[in-house]
């Protein structure tokens, strides 16, 4: 099958929910998963060769400001020494590409950081940028469809 630019997937087609909560003022989220690897020397080999033991995931979301949800979280920690985890649905959905929904599930995100206070008198709208630890994800049966 020729690969056609329609079928070229739009990110502004995406959602976001935390919590079951759609987040209609996210302007971009990324989340990776990194391998964490320790190397092996072989006898007889030139190669070093690697076996991964562990994974990590980090992400950053970028968000317009619009909520004190994430303040209230940190300040949470900060007073009663409880952590707060979230998880979020991230879908993908481009009706004109027609290749189908992707939806990627993140368990126990935690925020690493987030602005308490912020004040711009040259910005025509605030945004704050997320950076985060997840420990697990998932992606259901259904697929973009391939090739």
């Amino acid at each position: 099958m020729t690969f056609l630019a329609e079928n070229t997937i739009s990110g502004k087609e995406g959602r976001l929910f935390l919590d079951g909560e759609e987040m209609a003022n996210v302007k971009k989220m990324e989340a990776t998963i990194e391998k964490e690897k320790t190397e092996k020397k072989i006898m007889g080999r030139r190669w070093i060769s690697n076996k991964t033991i562990g994974l990590k995931g980090t992400g950053t979301m970028t968000l317009y400001k619009a909520t004190s949800k994430f303040i209230k979280a940190i300040l949470e920690y900060a007073k009663t020494g409880k952590d707060v985890y979230f998880t979020a649905q991230s879908v993908l959905d481009d009706k004109g590409a027609e290749r189908g929904t992707e939806r990627v599930t993140l368990y126990r995100i935690n925020f690493d950081s987030t602005i308490i206070a912020q004040l711009d008198v040259d910005s025509e709208g605030l945004e704050e940028e997320l950076p985060f630890t997840f420990e697990g994800a998932d992606l259901p049966e259904e697929l973009l469809l391939t090739f």
